[in-house]
C-alpha cells in the first residue's frame, strides 16, 4: 500500500471580488472546515469604479498577508459581475464562437477573454448549428487584478465568472443523474447587480446580469445577517405554493437551502421591476429549454438575508423557492472572522466564494 508522506497542502484562498462586497474564505486541507473568512462591503448606492475597486481589493489582500489564519500563496478569484458579459448565441455550422461573440456583442474591448459553453438541446434541431452560452471579460481589466495579486506574492490558480460559481456552490445537492432533467433558477441579489443563472443539475445552461442596480433589502454595509430559520417543508398552508422541500431523498429541507420564513415587510417598486426582469429571463430560458421545467428558485446574495423580497419574487413567479446557505456543508464553528456567531447564521451572500472553494478544494486522502 502506498502512503502519501507529504503534508496536505491548504486549498487556495477563494476570493469573490464582488462589486458590492469583496469576500474571501479558505478551507482546511481536508476540505471540511472553514478556517478563515473576511469581507469588505462598499456603499450600496455607489456605481462600480475600477480604480476604487482595485484599491479596496488590494487593501484586503494586504490584511490577508498579515493574518496568520490564512495559509499558502495560492488564490482563485471571480471577477466583478459588472465587467462580465453573458449572452446566448446561435451559431451557423462553420461559425467561430469567439468571432461571433466579438462581431455580435458591443463593447467587449480589444482581445476579450471568452468562454463558451455548448448548450445545444437534443430536443431542438439547429440544422447543423450550435447553441452556446458565451461569457466574456475584458482581458486588460482581468490582467490588472491578476497583476495586483502577483504584486502581493500570490499565485493565481484560476479566474472565473460569478454566475458559474452560483451553481458550483450547490453542486453537492445536484449529484444524481436525474437532476439533469429539471432546472434550478439561481438569483443572486446584490445591491449593485442581480445575477441570474439557470442550471440543469450542476451544468449552467443560461445566465444574465440584470441591467442597472436593483435595490433589495439587506444592508451590504452590515455584516450581521438574519438568524438561521427553522428547517421545514413549508411554514403553513398559505405558503405551501412557494415553499417546498428540495431534498427528495430525505423528504425534508436540505440544510444548505433552508425554507424562507414568514415575513410581513412590504416590498416596493424595485422588487416589482426586478420581477419583470426575471419574467423575461424565464421566458428566454423556456424558449430554449421548454422541455426541462424549472423546479425551484434558489436565492443568494446580500438581498437574500431578508425574506420579504424573496417571498414576493417567488409568489410573483409562481415557483418554489429557497434561500441558499452555501456554507452549511462546512464546519464554521472555529472560523477566524470578525463577525460574531457567524457559524449560526444563514449566509447566502457567500455563494460565489463558496463556489470557488468547492471548485478548488484539495481533498487529500492518506
Amino acid at each position: 500500500m502506498q502512503f502519501n508522506w507529504r503534508r496536505p497542502a491548504a486549498p487556495p484562498i477563494a476570493a469573490d471580488l464582488g462589486a458590492s462586497c469583496i469576500r474571501m474564505l479558505q478551507l482546511d486541507s481536508d476540505g471540511t472546515t472553514i478556517t478563515a473568512a473576511m469581507e469588505e462591503p462598499s456603499a450600496a448606492d455607489t456605481s462600480f469604479d475600477l480604480q476604487t475597486h482595485l484599491a479596496r481589493a488590494e487593501c484586503m489582500i494586504s490584511q490577508l498577508a498579515s493574518n496568520a489564519a490564512w495559509t499558502g500563496k495560492r488564490i482563485v478569484a471571480s471577477m466583478p459581475v459588472s465587467i462580465v458579459t453573458m449572452t446566448h448565441l446561435r451559431l451557423n455550422p462553420a461559425e467561430d464562437p469567439e468571432t461571433a461573440m466579438q462581431t455580435r456583442v458591443q463593447d467587449l474591448g480589444a482581445n476579450p477573454m471568452i468562454r463558451s459553453i455548448d448548450v445545444s438541446s437534443p430536443w431542438k434541431s439547429t440544422r447543423g448549428g450550435r447553441e452556446l452560452l458565451c461569457i466574456a471579460m475584458p482581458r486588460e481589466i482581468v490582467l490588472r487584478y491578476v497583476a495586483m495579486l502577483h504584486e502581493h506574492g500570490l499565485e493565481v490558480t484560476g479566474v472565473y465568472s460569478p454566475a458559474s460559481m452560483l451553481l458550483r456552490a450547490f453542486q453537492h445537492v445536484n449529484r444524481r443523474d436525474s437532476d439533469e432533467d429539471t432546472a434550478t433558477m439561481y438569483v443572486d441579489l446584490e445591491p449593485a447587480n442581480v445575477t441570474v443563472a439557470f442550471g440543469h443539475g450542476s451544468s449552467m445552461v443560461a445566465a444574465r446580469r440584470v441591467s442597472g442596480a436593483v435595490a433589495v433589502d439587506g444592508d451590504a454595509a452590515n455584516n450581521a445577517v438574519a438568524p438561521e430559520p427553522e428547517y421545514a417543508d413549508c411554514i403553513d398552508a398559505s405558503t405551501a405554493d412557494v415553499l417546498t422541500a428540495i431534498n427528495r431523498r430525505q423528504q425534508q429541507a436540505c440544510p444548505s437551502m433552508p425554507a424562507i420564513p414568514p415575513a410581513a415587510e412590504p416590498c416596493g417598486r424595485a422588487v416589482d421591476d426586478l420581477c419583470e426582469e426575471l419574467h423575461m429571463c424565464i421566458r428566454h430560458y423556456q424558449g430554449l429549454f421548454g422541455q426541462t421545467p424549472i423546479e425551484r428558485i434558489v436565492f443568494t446574495g446580500q438581498g437574500a438575508t431578508s425574506a420579504g423580497p424573496c417571498r414576493a419574487i417567488a409568489r410573483t413567479l409562481q415557483l418554489p423557492a429557497r434561500i441558499g446557505d452555501p456554507l452549511a456543508r462546512w464546519d464554521a464553528s472555529s472560523t477566524s472572522i470578525r463577525t460574531q456567531d457567524w457559524s449560526l447564521q444563514v449566509r447566502p451572500q457567500w455563494a460565489i466564494a463558496a463556489g470557488l472553494a468547492a471548485t478548488n478544494c484539495n481533498r487529500n486522502v492518506a
